[in-house]
């Protein structure tokens, strides 16, 4: 929390959840901090952070309506771009993958851990039917 990137983009947060909750595309959303020891927190519990562990991942989940919603949310949303633009330069991308894509039936539900595996089985094994990303995007199944 001491970079003032970091600070500046938590700060908007409430304003891009609020945006969220009103957005057509958006079926629902979650959002939480995994510390490295792997326990997830709510991000009214994340911090204030303890100094003397490593950073956590801050993570965002959501089911959306179709692929060109989300795209619209993330590329021309009135929160969220500016405050990714901003913040952008200050994520390590070193682990690979920073968001993960997958198609599931309406009304199926995840969990934060959920994702965060999926991600992992993208960073590890590239996209599939499984776990894939915009820039690699795989079609979605007739069923789901």
């Amino acid at each position: 929390m001491e970079n003032e990137f970091v600070r500046v983009f938590m700060a908007i947060l409430p304003r891009i959840f609020s945006d969220a909750d009103s957005y057509e595309g958006l079926h629902w959303h979650t959002h939480g901090v995994r510390r490295p020891c792997g326990a997830w927190y709510g991000m009214e519990a994340a911090f204030p952070y303890p100094a003397d562990i490593s950073a956590p991942d801050v993570c965002t989940m959501a089911g959306w309506k179709s692929v060109e919603a989300l795209r619209d949310f993330t590329y021309n949303g009135r929160t969220h771009p500016p405050g990714m633009r901003r913040l952008s330069s200050q994520l390590d991308r070193s682990a690979g993958a920073g968001f993960v894509l997958w198609w599931a039936k309406r009304g199926e539900r995840f969990t934060l851990q959920d994702g965060w595996d999926r991600l992992q089985s993208l960073r590890q094994n590239g996209p599939t039917d499984h776990a894939f990303s915009l820039d690699n995007l795989i079609a979605k199944p007739v069923a789901a």
